[in-house]
């Protein structure tokens, strides 16, 4: 299989159309479909399912995606490095919403203040979507929960975060519930694909199998402002509610038998070569874990 090959698949499943990805690609519409036929012979699968003039892609074309997605980006990244091998790249760093949030700004600030001659960019998305970023070669690292598919990922434990719950100080609830008790409690919480969501579905286990979600949200800034409004108890880090907290403007409740403690992981994938600046933010994290622990 050559660059080719996987260009063409790549622009195929993107457009949906044997016919709009040979525009895209100025090539012939038999010469794609030719490059399909290949590649299915070579790997003895369906990449595709044809019906009524659609294409859909088989689970074994989303299994070859990924690595085809990977293959191209890291090509157009080793063409730009080699390029540049005297310059310090871009460096590209996503972390979760919480983390993004409360953390990620100050590590920025010290990183640039230290590298001023490396651009950063960075993202700030669920842990599932910057793990999909990481496994795409979109972003060199990643600071989110353990990943889902750690069998491609170096992670470092960076930092832990309690997560709790808490409600405006007049809301009809006392300071210590059951799980049990929770079921009847409506909640505010993070979308699918969070971190702190997937603390809350494990409690759903002890609270018999449900839980009353009146609202999700990406945002922590907008369940916060439900939850000062009384319109539930809220579940997020302690790190977003600190000031809150303090303020008396929300009170926390405790949740009998439960105790959701947070990591953080510095991620980043197996096969991604390490630039030069990539290097230098690994050995920044490194200096800040070590003087955190001291």
């Amino acid at each position: 299989m050559t660059l080719r090959h996987f260009s063409i698949f790549s622009e195929v499943c993107k457009q949906g159309s044997i016919t709009k990805a040979a525009d895209a690609l100025n090539l012939a519409q038999p010469a794609v479909s030719s490059a399909i036929r290949e590649m299915e012979s070579f790997y003895g699968v369906r990449l595709f399912e044809r019906m009524n003039r659609r294409l859909y892609i088989t689970e074994a074309g989303e299994q070859l995606l990924h690595y085809s997605d990977s293959i191209l980006a890291q090509y157009d990244e080793a063409k730009n490095v080699l390029r540049e091998i005297n310059t310090m790249t871009q460096i590209r760093i996503g972390a979760n919403v919480s983390f993004g949030t409360v953390g990620l700004p100050e590590l920025i600030r010290g990183f640039t203040k230290q590298h001023p001659q490396i651009p950063v960019y960075t993202q700030v998305n669920n842990s599932h979507q910057i793990e999909k970023a990481l496994l795409n070669n979109n972003l060199d690292y990643g600071i989110i929960d353990y990943p889902e598919k750690s069998e491609y990922f170096f992670c470092d434990l960076l930092c832990r975060d309690h997560i709790v719950a808490a409600c405006a100080h007049d809301f009809p609830i006392s300071d210590t519930i059951s799980a049990e008790e929770v079921s009847s409690v409506p909640l505010l919480v993070r979308e699918e694909g969070s971190g702190s969501r997937s603390l809350v579905e494990a409690m759903k286990k002890e609270a018999g199998g449900y839980l009353n979600i009146v609202l999700e949200s990406i945002s922590g800034q907008s369940l916060t402002s439900a939850c000062l409004a009384g319109m539930g108890l809220l579940i997020l880090p302690e790190s977003l509610l600190q000031e809150k907290l303090a303020d008396g403007s929300l009170r926390k409740v405790h949740i009998k038998n439960v105790n959701f403690v947070r990591e953080y992981y510095l991620v980043h994938h197996k096969s991604k070569f390490q630039t030069k600046s990539m290097k230098y933010f690994r050995e920044y994290i490194e200096k800040e874990i070590s003087h955190a622990a001291d």
